[in-house]
């Protein structure tokens, strides 16, 4: 019985002492004030971003509907969302500011909100054409949220520590 414990208490910590803990990485560096300000920005864009999708998604739902009534309703409420949307936009827009990253970081940053900045010009025509055209106004936006998607994921891609380099380096 005591030579179970024994191996029992052995092997556990001959485990512990083989396993690789994650504590043992270096932490990512904090971000600074810039990056966290520039984040939060994003964080208020995207709120705007989110009632931008809820006004196409209701558009596209509806076009293949047979109730003119429900498709007049979501082609209105995308060019009232267009106008919060902008809103959210624009005010989180000017806290995101490029040059508070460095090198490539700073380049996808940039991207990100040229492209930002692109889906906020369109979207005052969105607001007033929305009613009347919603087919036109949707497709004209959906290319621009594509673009803004691409640079979203590529700075949010960069801004992850890459796990397995750490991981080798050891």
């Amino acid at each position: 019985m005591l030579l179970g414990l024994v191996m029992v208490v052995t092997l556990v910590a001959y485990q512990q002492d083989t396993v690789t803990h994650k504590d043992s990485l270096p932490p990512p560096p904090a971000p600074t004030i810039e990056q966290v300000r520039y984040l939060e920005g994003l964080r208020t864009a995207t709120r705007g971003i989110r009632q931008l999708r809820d006004g196409l998604n209701r558009v596209v739902r509806t076009q293949q509907s047979s109730d003119s009534v429900k498709r007049r309703s979501a082609a209105r409420r995308l060019g009232g969302l267009c106008g919060t949307a902008r809103t959210f936009i624009v005010s989180g827009r000017p806290k995101m500011q490029a040059t508070a990253y460095a090198d490539t970081m700073r380049v996808l940053a940039k991207q990100l909100t040229t492209r930002l900045e692109s889906l906020t010009t369109a979207l005052p025509t969105c607001e007033k054409t929305a009613g009347r055209d919603p087919n036109t106004v949707a497709t004209a936006l959906t290319g621009r949220l594509k673009n803004y998607d691409d640079a979203l994921l590529a700075f949010r891609t960069a801004l992850k520590p890459d796990s397995t380099k750490a991981i080798s380096q050891q």
